[in-house]
């Protein structure tokens, strides 16, 4: 028996996020990033992580929930 059956995508094999079973239609799609950006500004390293957490998001191909 699994010891998280709502977990779809875990560790098990290399990929870009985790995918966690919410309800029987939806699921949440996480990552994280341990490489952080180096630069100074705040704005740039606010949009450079996002861009790289959005990226993780669009290669399990993932998409938003509220259209």
């Amino acid at each position: 028996m699994q010891a998280y059956p709502d977990l779809l995508v875990g560790l098990d094999k290399p990929d870009d996020a985790a995918v966690w079973r919410l309800d029987a239609q939806r699921a949440l799609v996480v990552t994280t990033d341990f490489f952080t950006p180096v630069v100074d500004d705040p704005y740039d390293y606010g949009s450079i992580a996002a861009a790289n957490s959005i990226s993780d998001i669009y290669a399990m191909a993932a998409y938003r929930s509220w259209r």
